[in-house]
């Protein structure tokens, strides 16, 4: 069953850190296992990543990059556009158009929103069994 998710993530937490590869490696495992396509939603505030920076990111993880990436300047999500999953900092201007949410204290919990994204993934895509119907209304 393939579906399409909107994933959005703070960028300046994980990018040039020991949990960068971790990171980017769980967002391709999930997209691969659960035959999901991810739309990755990056963010940063203005001066907390360099465009040097930003464009090595790119360039290193533009083979794993199998699903459409959109990189923004600020937290704030378009009136249009929906998030499906929302990994953020604590403390973080909430916003109101997501369906799940998952906060960090420490950037390390990064990867732990990440496991639960995938467990989340994995439960809604996967086959459900059959259920009988209880009512017996069209018996003679």
């Amino acid at each position: 069953m393939a579906s399409t998710m909107c994933v959005r993530m703070k960028l300046s937490d994980f990018i040039d850190t020991d949990i960068e590869s971790d990171v980017m490696e769980m967002m391709d495992k999930t997209h691969t296992d659960l035959k999901t396509t991810i739309f990755l939603n990056l963010w940063y505030e203005n001066d907390e990543v360099s465009a040097t920076d930003l464009k090595n990111f790119l360039i290193r993880w533009e083979d794993k990059l199998h699903f459409r990436t959109k990189v923004t300047q600020n937290s704030k999500v378009p009136h249009g556009e929906f998030i499906f999953y929302d990994i953020v900092p604590k403390g973080c201007v909430d916003n109101k158009r997501y369906r799940f949410k998952y906060e960090y204290i420490n950037n390390s919990k990064i990867l732990d929103g990440l496991k639960q994204l995938y467990d989340c993934l994995k439960f809604i895509t996967s086959d459900k069994p059959n259920k009988r119907q209880k009512r017996n209304d069209y018996e003679d």
